[in-house]
């Protein structure tokens, strides 16, 4: 499990005034909570946030130093202006590192190369898993392999080994992934031009 360092401080004021005061001078409001924590609301460096967001992603311990307080927590919302894609609000949840915790982490498949082919191709109806473990168990993502895979019989969540770690929270009847038969591409330049000449006299035969 990746984890980061993050210096936070405490707001000083509430409200949407104060949030667009925050973000004005290069901060992002957020707020970190806790079973035995009472809710803070702070405000962290945004370039340095971004950072780690992007090189980490969500699925990552974060450590915010507040003052003289460390707390061991876990990214649980990121909110983004439609717009700019700036951070605009991030919510954190403190961790223990002996209590499991519910996440969902994204699905990546491997094999994809060994059943992909000009009829068939891989339908990845589902992305990310929902889970259960230990923090440091927390997996960047998880890895489904598809090299198996046949048209007609679809991996479902049952199908899947995602080790001993993990306790999978959807349902086992829900299908990861499915390979399909691809839609037949008209490649020769005479079939097209067949196929529009048969259109056109259908029109003629209407009049």
């Amino acid at each position: 499990m990746l984890q980061s360092n993050v210096r936070a401080d405490i707001r000083g004021a509430l409200g949407s005034n104060a949030s667009h005061r925050v973000r004005n001078i290069g901060h992002v409001p957020g707020v970190v909570y806790g079973r035995n924590l009472d809710t803070k609301c702070i405000e962290i460096d945004t370039k340095e946030m971004d950072k780690a967001l992007r090189s980490y992603g969500t699925n990552v311990l974060v450590d915010l130093q507040i003052g003289s307080e460390k707390y061991t927590t876990l990214v649980k919302d990121v909110q983004r202006d439609p717009l700019t894609g700036h951070l605009v609000h991030i919510d954190f949840q403190q961790v223990c590192q002996n209590e499991r915790i519910h996440t969902t982490v994204p699905i990546k498949l491997i094999g994809k190369e060994k059943v992909e082919s000009s009829i068939s191709v891989i339908q990845q109806q589902l992305r990310e898993v929902h889970i259960e473990c230990l923090p440091n168990h927390i997996p960047e993502s998880v890895e489904v392999d598809v090299s198996l895979l046949s048209s007609g019989n679809p991996l479902k969540i049952a199908d899947v080994e995602f080790g001993e770690e993990l306790s999978i929270l959807n349902e086992p009847y829900e299908i990861v992934v499915a390979l399909t038969r691809a839609e037949r591409i008209v490649e020769s330049s005479d079939e097209e031009e067949n196929l529009f000449e048969k259109v056109i006299e259908g029109f003629k035969d209407i009049k």
